[in-house]
């Protein structure tokens, strides 16, 4: 376990070093190592990743043999998502933090405040617990939230559990992703395009809003009158929460504004930024609050606990980064190329973005993480990307994290499933729709900037 921890963790290091020097040998030496990787996990991944991992890798080597010229180095192929592992790598810093310094705590505690609880009440408080937590726990907000909310739910049926869960937390997880400069989609997709994130961030934080106002209305209707017999309980020092919640906007927004300067600083990517800023930031954070000695305690049992996971996502990643690296040489991708120039050409900008969002929702539906498929599309796009970087921009960050409602690969609602001893597809059925209204409205606002913007 502690070898394959330190392949993990030597990988990322050549990510940074490469990102900083450039060194072919340094690639190389990558790529052994994550084809080492993928071998050796092969039976640690967990099925449903051990599968799409295994049909990419082997796909992909069935297409380097028959098209890719043999100048090409087999381990030089390898390299496309070594930059999101190494961005997953030190995510469980965030983690660390938010434990150490009890913010979830507090979160928890605004729960329970007054007024009284109703189904309405409770819905919109599970939901900014979710929206706040999510952009430093990420996945690891699932559990949190569910352990602080679902006693209040236990005179409902399981189904209707399943539903204020499945509503509450993976609509305000996906919402919150859109505008987070530490998701790895967003950061990304920047590199992709080169679009600034401060002009992207008003336009991805006004959807963000607007959809969870419209969830919360959906949702008015639906819970209103509905009856729950909660006992309230005591939140503690009320001027104690509110000094936490302060603290944790500052943060936010602290974070921020020390990324976008790392990031006009430094010549490598936003998503080199976001990566090399979390430790530090997170440490910095730990020593204001007073609380260095446990963050490096916890830090230590987060990375060890978080291994786990890394196995599968290893595997998956560095498996269709290989894929996506052989599949430009093959004639798929003609035929595909030829498919988004006819659309492109011949119809209209608009039918072109409804191809890419379609695209993108359809690979979610059967088992594509939203960054493999916008890895795949991404050669189809350079045309547009050159002509309208805003549009492409808010269309791959918005559809792509649409699918966190919907993707059986994106762990979060795999996680909410096992929470609630549910079938994961039960949990995905009941956001379809939701999902689907929000591609549309995403592909309509995508053609609008870059109608105005061009």
């Amino acid at each position: 376990m502690r070898a394959i921890f330190y392949l993990y963790f030597l990988i990322v290091l050549l990510y940074i070093t490469d990102q900083i020097y450039h060194t072919p040998v340094v690639q190389t030496v990558s790529g052994i190592l994550a084809f080492i990787v993928i071998v050796v996990n092969i039976r640690r991944a967990r099925q449903l990743y051990l599968w799409a991992g295994l049909s990419f890798f082997l796909l992909g080597f069935l297409f380097y043999l028959i098209y890719v010229p043999k100048d090409v180095g087999f381990f030089n192929l390898f390299g496309s998502m070594t930059g999101l592992l190494a961005l997953l790598f030190v995510l469980p810093f965030m983690s660390t933090i938010i434990a150490a310094g009890k913010y979830d705590r507090a979160l928890g505690q605004m729960i329970s405040k007054p007024p009284t609880l109703n189904m309405v009440r409770l819905y919109r408080r599970t939901s900014v617990m979710s929206y706040m937590l999510t952009l430093f726990l990420n996945v690891a907000t699932v559990p949190v939230v569910v352990a602080t909310v679902k006693s209040k739910l236990s005179q409902l049926s399981s189904a209707v559990i399943q539903r204020f869960f499945a509503h509450s937390i993976l609509r305000a997880y996906a919402l919150v992703l859109l505008w987070s400069p530490t998701e790895i989609l967003v950061a990304s997709t920047i590199d992709l395009t080169g679009t600034s994130y401060v002009a992207l961030l008003p336009t991805l934080l006004v959807t963000s809003v607007l959809f969870l106002s419209i969830d919360w209305l959906l949702h008015n209707r639906q819970l209103k009158g509905g009856e729950l017999i909660v006992q309230q309980e005591p939140i503690g020092n009320p001027k104690l929460l509110r000094r936490k919640l302060m603290q944790l906007a500052i943060a936010i927004m602290s974070f921020i504004v020390l990324l976008l300067a790392v990031n006009a600083c430094i010549p490598q990517s936003f998503l080199f930024s976001v990566t090399v800023l979390i430790i530090p930031f997170t440490f910095l954070w730990a020593l204001v609050i007073k609380r260095p000695r446990r963050f490096k305690k916890l830090a230590f049992l987060y990375l060890k606990g978080n291994t786990t996971q890394l196995h599968s996502l290893f595997f998956l990643f560095l498996a269709a980064g290989f894929f996506v690296e052989v599949f430009p040489y093959t004639v798929w991708f003609e035929h595909m190329n030829a498919l988004f120039a006819f659309t492109y050409q011949e119809g209209s900008l608009f039918l072109f973005y409804l191809l890419v969002g379609l695209c993108i929702f359809g690979f979610a539906l059967v088992g594509f993480h939203p960054l493999i498929s916008i890895a795949i599309l991404s050669p189809f796009l350079q045309e547009q990307v050159a002509a309208y970087p805003y549009g492409i921009s808010l269309l791959l960050i918005g559809v792509g994290l649409g699918t966190v409602m919907i993707g059986p690969f994106n762990v979060t609602p795999t996680i909410l499933a096992m929470q609630l001893n549910a079938n994961p597809y039960s949990i995905i059925r009941k956001n379809f729709a939701f999902a689907f209204s929000y591609l549309l409205f995403i592909v309509v606002i995508a053609y609008a900037c870059s109608l105005m913007i061009a």
